[in-house]
C-alpha cells in the first residue's frame, strides 16, 4: 500500500485534525500515538480481516503532511508486515531509497499462510510476545507473510504454578508455512541452556545487544498502553540496576548495556524534544518493533569510521576475499577533528561528515574535485570509486560493505561542515549532549548512580551477527 495523504474519505475515514502539536511531550502524548479506531472498527477490524484470509501489508508512506501513521499502521503491524517512512518525499532525494525498499520487499525470500508457536519447559512461562503478527488464541502467532527481515521476541520467566524448573531450560519455536512453490513445511528450533542461581553466571552471560532489545520493546508496550514518560521510567529503572551491579564488580558483557538504553533514550522513538512529529514518534516505533536485534543495536549506537586514518590495508579485500572495515570510533566529538571525514551508519542511512579542513588530497583522491568548495553533495557519490585512486576505491567498498551488512538499502548524505543538515550527523554522536537529553555518557552514568569519579568512556561496541 502505497499513500501520502491522510485517508479522509470512506468507512475508515481519518480526520487531519486529530494532529495536535502542542500535546507531544505531555502526559497526553500517547493518546495520539494510538490507532483513532479502538477494537473491532476501522483498520484494526480490517487487519484482523486481512489476517483471516492470509494478507499482509507493507505500508509506504511518503507524506508531506500529518498522515495518521498510528492508525495505519495497524495495517502491517497486525499482519507481519511494516511500515516504510519516506517524510517529505522527493524523487531527488528519496525516490532510489524508496525503490531499493520496494525491489527488496518484492524479491526476498517469502513464507506465506505461517502460524508460530512458542513453548518453554516446565517451571517456566512466557509472559509476553513481540514483532508484528496477529494474535489467535492464548498463543498462536499468525503471519500472513514471513520472511527473515522480521524478528518476534518473546519474554519469559518463572512459573511459580509449574512445578520445580528442570535444570535445564527449553524453548521450543515451531513456524508452520507454505514455501513460494506451494509446500506446506514446518521448521522447528529447539534451544537448551542450564539453569544457575549463581547470579555472577547469569550476569556473566548476559548479550547486552539481545538484552537492549528485549528492554525496548517492554518499553515500547509501556509507552503505547500507558504514557511515554512510564516507557522512560522503566529503562532509567533498569539502567540503575545494572549500574548497581557494575558498582559491586559485574561482568564486562554489561557494560555497553547502559550504552545502548541512553540511545534508545536520545533516539526519535523517545527523545523529549519538538523536532519529532507523532507520524515520526509512531514510525519509529513501528519500524523498532520488527527490526532485529543488530539493526535495533545499530538504531542506538551507530559506527562511525574515521576514513582519512584508516590502515592502509582498510578496504581492500583480505586473503578470503572479504573487505575490511576501519576500526570503529566512540560516538563522541571529542574524537573528531576539523581535518577529518567521517562515515556514521545507524542501519537506515548513511552520513558522510568532511571537516572544513579535510586535505586537499582526500577531496582529490575520492570526488576527483581540488576543494571543499567545488564538491557537489547532490552527485558526489557517483564519483567514489571511480577516479582510479586506490583510495576512492577503498571507501567505495567500505560503503559497499556497510551496506551489505544490513537487510535494508541505505541511503548516503555527504555532510560538509557548515552544511544545513550538519546537525543530523552530530545528533548521532549519543555520547555527547544533544537534543532531547542534555546529558554525555559520563554524566548520564552518574545521573544512574555510577560511583566512579570519572566513568571512563565505554569502548563502542561492535557489530555482533547472527541476528
Amino acid at each position: 500500500v502505497f499513500s501520502s495523504l491522510i485517508p479522509t474519505l470512506g468507512e475508515c475515514a481519518l480526520k487531519p485534525s486529530r494532529e495536535q502539536p502542542r500535546l507531544m511531550n505531555t502526559e497526553r502524548e500517547s493518546e495520539l500515538l494510538r490507532p483513532a479506531h479502538k477494537e473491532g472498527e476501522g483498520y484494526v477490524a480490517m487487519a484482523a480481516e486481512m489476517t483471516r484470509v492470509q494478507v499482509g501489508v507493507e505500508l509506504f508512506l511518503a507524506p508531506h503532511a500529518y498522515i495518521d501513521s498510528p492508525s495505519l499502521a495497524v495495517l502491517a503491524k497486525n499482519t507481519g508486515g511494516d511500515v516504510w517512512y519516506y517524510p517529505q518525499f522527493h524523487p531527488q532525494t528519496l525516490g532510489e531509497k524508496l525503490l531499493k525498499d520496494v525491489q527488496h520487499v518484492l524479491t526476498r525470500e517469502m513464507g506465506w499462510e505461517a502460524v508460530m508457536r512458542v513453548r518453554v519447559s516446565r517451571g517456566w512461562k512466557i509472559t509476553q510476545h513481540f514483532g508484528h503478527f496477529f494474535v489467535r488464541g492464548k498463543d498462536l502467532l499468525c503471519l500472513p507473510n514471513c520472511h527473515a527481515d522480521q524478528t518476534v521476541g518473546c519474554a519469559v520467566e518463572l512459573d511459580p504454578e509449574g512445578g520445580a524448573p528442570d535444570a535445564l531450560v527449553t524453548v521450543q519455536c515451531a513456524l508452520l508455512y507454505t514455501n513460494s512453490t506451494g509446500e506446506r513445511r514446518i521448521r522447528v528450533h529447539t534451544f537448551c541452556a542450564p539453569s544457575t542461581q549463581n547470579v555472577a553466571e547469569v550476569v556473566g552471560g548476559v548479550d547486552p545487544q539481545a538484552c537492549s532489545w528485549l528492554l525496548q520493546q517492554i518499553a515500547l508496550e509501556q509507552c503505547l498502553n500507558a504514557k511515554v514518560a512510564d516507557g522512560r521510567s522503566y529503562l532509567h529503572q533498569q539502567c540503575q540496576k545494572i549500574v548497581a551491579i557494575l558498582n559491586a564488580g559485574g561482568a564486562d558483557s554489561l557494560q555497553t548495556l547502559p550504552l545502548y538504553i541512553m540511545g534508545f533514550l536520545k533516539s526519535v522513538a523517545l527523545r523529549s524534544s519538538n523536532d519529532v512529529t507523532f507520524d515520526a514518534r509512531s514510525c519509529a516505533w513501528t519500524r523498532l518493533g520488527s527490526l532485529s536485534v543488530a539493526n535495533c543495536a545499530a538504531c542506538f549506537y551507530p559506527r562511525m569510521f574515521a576514513l582519512h586514518a584508516m590502515e592502509p590495508d582498510c578496504g581492500h579485500p583480505d586473503a578470503e576475499g572479504r573487505i575490511k572495515l576501519p576500526q570503529t570510533s566512540n560516538l563522541t566529538k571529542d574524537q573528531m577533528t576539523a581535518d577529518g571525514v567521517y562515515l556514521l551508519e545507524d542501519g537506515e542511512t548513511v552520513l558522510m561528515w568532511i571537516g572544513g579542513q579535510v586535505n586537499p588530497a582526500f577531496l582529490a583522491s575520492v570526488f576527483g574535485v581540488p576543494s571543499l568548495d567545488q564538491l557537489d553533495v547532490n552527485v558526489a557519490e557517483q564519483s567514489i570509486g571511480t577516479t582510479g585512486d586506490q583510495l576512492s576505491t577503498a571507501v567505495a567498498n567500505i560503503l559497499a560493505t556497510v551496506r551489505a551488512e544490513r537487510t535494508i538499502w541505505m541511503r548516503l548524505y555527504i555532510l560538509p561542515q557548515q552544511h544545513p543538515q550538519e546537525s543530523r550527523f552530530f545528533q548521532s554522536l549519543v555520547e555527547d549532549r544533544t537534543l532531547g537529553m542534555q546529558l554525555t555518557y559520563q554524566e548520564f552514568l552518574q545521573r544512574m548512580g555510577y560511583r566512579a569519579a570519572q566513568p571512563a568512556a565505554a569502548a563502542p561496541p561492535q557489530m555482533q551477527r547472527g541476528y
